[in-house]
């Protein structure tokens, strides 16, 4: 899959799940520290199986280098993420288009949901977007190694390149739009949904074919990004 160059920095990452997920996507991985902890011979038969050498390394270094004890004895230092070029998501069958999300812990959960809902795809924004960092990696335990993340700098211009491409584009909105729960799916779905707070900017809300908005209880004016991602990846996107 062709990559784009990035200058973000290196990654962190620790836990057996979030180091386990790096070792099987064939991500680079420049260093792996494991010292006792849960499941150490999975891991390091899994870096085996890549070529890779473990250092042992005792706790005190562990939490040093994971910022605190919470690394289950291991912690990996792979390169900054390689970012798909976006022409190779054209051929998906599902795409989630991401518009503004700038906390890497709610990146990170909306990643974790995309993955586990077989989502073909994401499409995030140069500008006023998190991109992928070590916190967002942890967040998503990981699963965001092996998810195509194309990062591109226009977004309403890469949205009617997925239109070109067969995509149609169902924006979130926090209210007037179809209720999420009768909309039927078009085919090739691309979800698309706005940032922390402000939702979607007005040229992204007017470049989306549809608009669906999740029902609320009285009294409740809006979830958090990620949860209401989650919601609608598994209604919109998990059905194609």
């Amino acid at each position: 899959m062709a990559r784009e160059r990035t200058t973000d920095a290196p990654l962190v990452v620790y836990g057996v799940n979030v180091v386990l997920e790096l070792l099987r996507s064939g991500e680079p991985v420049t260093r792996l520290l494991l010292g006792p902890g849960p499941r150490r011979d999975e891991i390091a038969d899994a870096a085996r199986r890549r070529g890779i050498a473990a250092i042992s390394a005792d706790r005190r270094t562990l939490d040093q280098q994971a910022g605190g004890p919470h690394h289950q004895g291991v912690v990996a230092d792979t390169p900054p993420f390689r970012y798909a070029a976006l022409p190779t998501l054209l051929e998906a069958a599902s795409l989630l288009v991401l518009d503004g999300v700038q906390d890497p812990r709610n990146l990170g959960a909306i990643l974790r949901s995309a993955r586990a809902a077989g989502v073909g795809g994401i499409v995030l924004p140069q500008d006023r977007s998190v991109g992928v960092t070590s916190v967002a990696a942890l967040a998503s335990a990981g699963l965001l190694f092996g998810l195509p993340i194309a990062r591109v700098p226009n977004l309403v211009r890469a949205m009617e390149s997925l239109k070109e491409s067969g995509f149609w584009l169902v924006g979130l909105v926090t209210r007037g739009g179809v209720d999420l729960r009768t909309f039927e799916p078009p085919p090739r779905p691309a979800l698309v949904v706005g940032g922390e707070g402000e939702g979607l900017r007005p040229l992204v809300d007017r470049t989306c074919d549809f608009r669906v908005s999740i029902p609320m209880a009285a009294g409740v004016e809006s979830l958090n990004v990620s949860v209401a991602t989650g919601i609608a990846v598994f209604r919109i996107l998990q059905r194609v």
